[in-house]
């Protein structure tokens, strides 16, 4: 089992987890936290490390708060929906008939 002391699987889910990734702008590579030197430079061709994702490759976010329920998500609720409530009402029709 790995712990945080020995810098495994379990303390690089820590660092990385929901927060800026270090992004070398001359290599055009994203780095693991654990390989940026101190000084905040990149091990590889010793560049500025920059905090945080690629200029223009995501949106910004239009509101401050959870994402939305996919259409098909949605979709896939409705039909479950209408699923059981025949189910129900075969159910309820054999009870009164037998």
């Amino acid at each position: 089992m790995s712990t945080a002391r020995d810098g495994g699987f379990a303390d690089a889910a820590r660092t990385c987890c929901n927060c800026a990734v270090p992004w070398c702008v001359s290599c055009n590579k994203f780095l693991t936290p654990p390989t940026v030197r101190a000084d905040g430079t990149c091990p590889r061709c010793g560049g500025e490390v920059e905090r945080g994702l690629i200029p223009g490759m995501t949106r910004p976010s239009k509101k401050d708060g959870p994402p939305g329920v996919p259409w098909h998500l949605k979709l896939l609720g409705l039909a479950l929906t209408i699923y059981l409530s025949f189910r129900a009402f075969q159910i309820v029709d054999w009870i009164l008939h037998h």
